[in-house]
């Protein structure tokens, strides 16, 4: 355990694995194939100030700082010591949402989707969209190059290689988070004439597939797709649907207490084991059985979970190991027990659900003003 302070030293190994979109994946899972650093030491803290969710590839990590005191810029670092590599000024702020693909960092902001060149910076196309209102609206399928926008309005589909706007539809509104995407098929929680919805579609041209009713929709989590069901969260209750034909599966979880139930403030799956978080703690169920495989008692952050090859890797107040102080912590993903923990000086918010790559973990937080990276490097460096 060691706390926040000021710091500049490289990670020993650079960076690698991608983080390439809100999700991880295009399937919103969460769950990056990398392993997180044997310890969580403060490695470096950007210059550049952002209060966004990064995306990682290829040793680079690409952010904004879209706000009104600074430039609105898109700025490409190196993953292994934060170093700027490029900046790319786009005179914007407000809420924004980054993918990358294809050698492509796409933007979305305001009106406007914005396609730079991920080794330069140099700005390839742009296209007009509906509104973008939250950050977590952007996503890719990394298969076909297609990138969708969500807004209250509805959905828009764009060519990644050069903006061709493909498809808009209109019947699903008011989406609070990213639609996902598995095999050629997308899916979306909203409202269809003011009643919840999820709902999946054709990637390739919007059709509508199925909807199923849903009691309500989550503002904390989007869907999470596996190869046989859809996850969301309704009325705080973990629920599996069937991917191919949107029937309720079960029920699996909730963060239940004496006058109610818990947000859930997380979701991450992989095709057996779905991980969920709220404030009564972090859970991990078997996704055909909904056994309880394991539950740790802490309070978890609003920002979100990541799940790696062996930990969990989430924000988290830990009344055994950092009692009232706010943590990154990683957990062993089979077990749930404690694997290390980095704690800052005060108690601030942690932004962003923690963006995971190999031997490394990207994340903003409420008492900084850039990007922070945790990697394997000694307590004196941290």
């Amino acid at each position: 355990m060691f706390s926040s302070s000021d710091s500049d030293t490289s990670i020993p190994n650079i960076p690698t694995g991608a983080w390439t979109q809100y999700g991880a994946d295009g399937a919103n899972t969460f769950t990056p194939n990398a392993s997180a650093p044997s310890s969580g030491n403060l490695a470096w803290t950007s210059d550049a100030f952002t209060r966004w969710q990064p995306v990682v590839s290829d040793g680079t990590v690409y952010m904004t700082n879209f706000d009104p005191s600074n430039d609105g810029s898109v700025i490409g670092l190196d993953a292994q010591d934060g170093s700027e590599e490029w900046r790319t000024t786009l005179n914007a702020s407000g809420d924004n949402g980054t993918v990358i693909v294809d050698n492509r960092v796409i933007v979305a902001y305001d009106s406007e989707l914005v396609a730079l060149d991920s080794q330069s910076g140099e700005q390839i196309w742009t296209e007009p969209i509906n509104r973008f209102d939250f950050s977590e609206l952007l996503v890719v399928d990394e298969a076909t190059r297609t990138v969708l926008v969500a807004s209250r309005a509805g959905i828009e589909a764009f060519n990644a290689a050069n903006g061709e706007k493909l498809w808009e539809i209109n019947t699903v509104r008011q989406i609070a988070r990213a639609p996902a995407i598995y095999d050629g098929e997308g899916f979306v929680v909203g409202y269809i004439d003011g009643t919840p919805f999820l709902v999946a579609f054709s990637l390739e041209d919007g059709s509508e597939l199925w909807r199923s009713e849903l009691t309500s929709i989550s503002e904390s989590t989007p869907p999470v797709v596996t190869q046989e069901r859809v996850f969301v969260s309704e009325s705080r209750v973990l629920v599996a649907y069937n991917r191919e034909t949107g029937d309720r599966y079960r029920e699996l979880h909730s963060f239940s207490y004496d006058e109610g139930k818990y947000e859930i403030n997380g979701i991450a799956a992989t095709d057996s084991v779905v991980f969920a978080t709220s404030h009564d703690g972090v859970v991990a169920i078997d996704s055909e059985s909904g056994t309880e495989r394991w539950h740790r008692d802490a309070v978890a952050g609003h920002s979100g979970i990541c799940v790696g090859t062996e930990t969990v890797v989430l924000p988290l107040r830990d009344p055994e190991f950092a009692p009232n102080e706010e943590t990154i912590s990683a957990l062993d993903r089979e077990s749930g027990e404690m694997y290390w923990y980095y704690t800052f000086d005060s108690s601030p918010n942690v932004m962003v659900p923690p963006v995971l790559v190999d031997g490394a973990v990207f994340f903003t937080a409420s008492n900084m003003d850039g990007l922070g990276a945790l990697g394997d490097v000694s307590a004196q460096d941290s």
